[in-house]
């Protein structure tokens, strides 16, 4: 047992009416699976008039599987008090939603039919950042890792609006390529990143939800408090300024590093094998991703030499943070939820 390891842990099962289910699975993990079938295909060139390029095929993957299986999990047994029948809209509003998103990436940047494709996705993320808002002022700031779940849920509207501007041509003074990429961004460390802090962290975390007041558990509040501001901030750089870019990102990488070393130290030896590997894939590879972007950073100072540059940051980034990171670990966390549910 390490430190932050509470003594026990209740183990509930969520209300019935909860989940949404259609032959006994959950609704968002048959729509992450019939997701991540068209994803595939998409990506192997098949898709015919759907083209996409390597970014696009990242938020397609977000769309089409990691938003499904975040929704499904951001519920738990522990949030049945705030559960609203809008949620249960959210869920069957996504897949033709997510299926949307793909028709807006394939058809011509500027018309009006890739503006409206993403219509449905602006109002489905929408929703998902009112149940964050009620998620907080039904409870309050604390405890951390709850806060990181509300924080996922009201940063994903921000990536269906970046879509949204990068479907409709409008790249206001940024390059367009940086459009989409915030789309990216909001979708995987806006959403995918404090969700699984968040769903983690529960585990690290007493039945009050803070953290122990031990070197390690002031490595996760840290951690944490730290990404939840950060993925902000660096946003706030790249619009304004390249040192507070650099700062934040500086900032922010730590912290995420972190995470990942507290993770594979506290949490990995408590799991079950196959989502302790997941984990540990996940914490590795989003340390090599921390490192490729402080080196990204320092490259966009005036008169620094590029260490790293943009088509480097999708092919290596991208692919790993997408493949390395987002998928496993919010896979580790459904695994790590069902036999939470199966013990109950």
């Amino acid at each position: 047992m390490t430190d932050l390891e509470p003594t026990h842990r209740p183990r509930t099962r969520p209300a019935s009416g909860t989940r949404l289910r259609l032959a006994g699975r959950r609704m968002t993990d048959l729509s992450a699976a019939l997701g991540a079938v068209l994803w595939f295909v998409l990506a192997a060139g098949v898709g015919g008039a759907f083209d996409l390029s390597t970014v696009e095929l990242y938020v397609a993957l977000a769309a089409l599987v990691l938003v499904p299986l975040g929704i499904g999990i951001a519920v738990s047994a522990r949030d049945t008090n705030v559960f609203t029948r809008h949620y249960s809209v959210v869920i069957l509003g996504q897949p033709p939603a997510a299926l949307a998103v793909v028709g807006a990436l394939a058809a011509p940047q500027g018309t009006l039919t890739a503006m409206a494709l993403v219509v449905p996705w602006l109002g489905v993320t929408g929703i998902i950042a009112l149940f964050g808002l009620r998620r907080l002022l039904s409870r309050g700031i604390g405890p951390l890792p709850a806060l990181a779940i509300d924080v996922a849920l009201l940063y994903v509207p921000v990536a269906a609006a970046a879509l949204f501007l990068h479907v409709a041509g409008i790249a206001l003074r940024f390059a367009p390529i940086i459009v989409l990429l915030t789309a990216v961004h909001f979708h995987y460390a806006g959403f995918v990143l404090p969700l699984v802090v968040g769903r983690v962290g529960r585990r690290l975390t007493g039945d009050v939800g803070g953290f122990a007041p031990t070197a390690a558990g002031r490595v996760a509040t840290a951690s944490t408090l730290v990404i939840i501001v950060g993925i902000a901030m660096i946003a706030v750089g790249i619009t304004f300024s390249p040192l507070i870019e650099l700062l934040a990102v500086v900032c922010f990488a730590t912290a995420v590093a972190g995470f990942a070393v507290l993770l594979v130290w506290a949490v990995v030896p408590a799991v079950p094998r196959l989502p302790g590997l997941l984990l540990t894939v996940a914490s590795l590879s989003i340390l090599w991703t921390m490192a490729l972007a402080l080196a990204f950073a320092v490259s966009s100072l005036p008169g620094t030499p590029s260490v790293v540059t943009i088509p480097e940051m999708l092919r290596w980034h991208g692919s790993v943070n997408a493949g390395g990171f987002a998928l496993p670990a919010i896979l580790a966390v459904r695994l790590l939820e069902r036999v939470d549910e199966s013990s109950a």
